[in-house]
């Protein structure tokens, strides 16, 4: 099961980026022009992705990573621990919060042009956020996602 949640998860993960890039670059292309419903549903769009990997998240953190700390290891001093079980869900979250505020820009009585730019600001960090966080592949032993 944890293999399945977390094949998901990363896969969810790419859903995100590209939903990231798409909103970042029609929020500023579009800047002024008006805030159509079309930029809400994109934006509406990414958030609920947000959402479930956020959940996806939480679930395997609280059944898989907690679980599973060794004894005696101190998190904090541990770069491998200290990444999964604190930096990843804590910037995730910082991510999903910009990206929620970043959609409820739409609901904001100012003028289309601050919505564009408002949400695109706000996706952007996200963005930054988020690539900073995600444990790729060429971060050695973070990137592996295993228990060691």
């Amino acid at each position: 099961m944890y293999t399945g949640l977390l094949h998901l998860h990363s896969t969810l993960r790419w859903i995100i980026l590209i939903l990231l890039l798409v909103n970042i670059i029609r929020n500023f292309s579009k800047i002024n022009e008006p805030f159509t419903s079309q930029d809400k549903k994109l934006g509406l769009f990414l958030m609920i992705a947000a959402h479930l990997t956020l959940t996806l998240g939480l679930i395997q953190w609280a059944w898989h990573w907690l679980p599973n700390i060794p004894q005696g290891v101190d998190i904090m001093t541990n770069e491998y621990w200290r990444f999964y079980l604190i930096e990843h869900p804590v910037g995730m979250i910082i991510a999903i919060v910009l990206i929620t505020i970043g959609k409820g820009v739409a609901k904001k009585n100012i003028s289309d042009h601050q919505k564009h730019k408002r949400a695109a600001t706000l996706f952007l960090i996200a963005l930054i956020i988020i690539l900073a966080t995600i444990p790729w592949p060429f971060r050695g032993a973070i990137g592996r996602s295993l228990v060691p």
